[in-house]
């Protein structure tokens, strides 16, 4: 088979428009339905090649709930089916339950990042919170480098909830050697539909003197918005908002406790990332001294 939007079969080396279970050309068996994200996949592998999970074809049923329905639409649909009490879930739907602050008694998260005043301390929040969640449910782990050098981003055990979450997102990218910061960093990008575009100077400048090229923020949205959206459109199992929250808060209270200097420094590395993008939305032209 090809690469996504490129598909051939491998049996006649035709292309093929839309992926299918068999061939049209030669009714060749070519790809199977994956039971953990519910996408179409060459069965002549071992792993999914969109969620990476052992391939397991799903049932004839499941299919015929998910195939044939948008990517969105299947996305959300699969999450229905396998929906965790997602910490940054929780957290976005009931957030002034999170930001509580009374007299000297105040919340791990405005400990953190200081009381709620506007969508930057509830981005980092909900990307401490979804970070929290996976290290406290033992599906990644947070392995310091050398002094200054950050925290690795390792997969413990492959994530089995809502892809369309930030969850989701920081698994995906878990267990790749990249510290968390660079993960951060990727996932807002991902969410933003970070993008930049170059424009050249026509006008006429000093004789000798190099032309400065302007730079233009051409992304979807903001960086902070983004990531606030996808927390509150994360798709949650039903639950009682009270317990919801108290087992939430634990799970984010644990963290911290565990380890008071990591919480800490992901706590500022979170922040650190969101103050590039917010620079970047100010300036774009920082964007050619970091690359794309």
């Amino acid at each position: 088979m090809g690469g996504e939007g490129d598909l051939t079969c491998r049996h006649c080396g035709r292309p093929i428009a839309v992926p299918a279970s068999r061939c049209p050309w030669c009714n060749q068996q070519i790809m199977v339905v994956c039971a953990a994200c519910k996408q179409y996949t060459d069965d002549s592998l071992l792993t999914c090649q969109h969620c990476g999970a052992p391939l397991q074809p799903a049932p004839r049923e499941e299919i015929k709930r998910f195939v044939g329905v948008p990517p969105e639409v299947a996305d959300l649909l699969a999450d229905r089916e396998r929906a965790h009490l997602i910490a940054s879930g929780v957290v976005a739907q009931y957030l002034s339950e999170f930001f509580f602050e009374k007299g000297e008694a105040r919340t791990v998260l405005v400990d953190l990042f200081g009381r709620l005043e506007d969508r930057r301390q509830e981005a980092a929040a909900l990307l401490f919170a979804a970070v929290a969640y996976l290290v406290e449910h033992g599906y990644c782990g947070l392995e310091p480098l050398a002094e200054g050098e950050g925290m690795v981003w390792e997969e413990i055990r492959r994530w089995d909830g809502q892809v369309r979450s930030l969850e989701g997102q920081l698994a995906r990218h878990a267990g790749l050697g990249l510290t968390i910061a660079e993960v951060l960093d990727r996932v807002v990008r991902e969410e933003m539909g970070f993008a930049f575009e170059v424009v050249r100077s026509r006008g006429m400048g000093l004789p000798g003197a190099p032309r400065q090229p302007s730079v233009r923020n051409t992304s979807d949205r903001s960086a902070l918005l983004a990531i606030v959206e996808v927390g509150r459109r994360a798709v949650l199992p039903e639950h009682e908002k009270n317990s919801a929250c108290a087992e939430t808060y634990r799970a984010i209270l644990s963290f911290a406790h565990a380890a008071p200097e990591r919480a800490r420094a992901l706590a500022q590395t979170i922040l650190d990332v969101l103050e590039w993008f917010h620079q970047f939305e100010q300036n774009p032209s920082l964007a050619l001294s970091r690359g794309s």
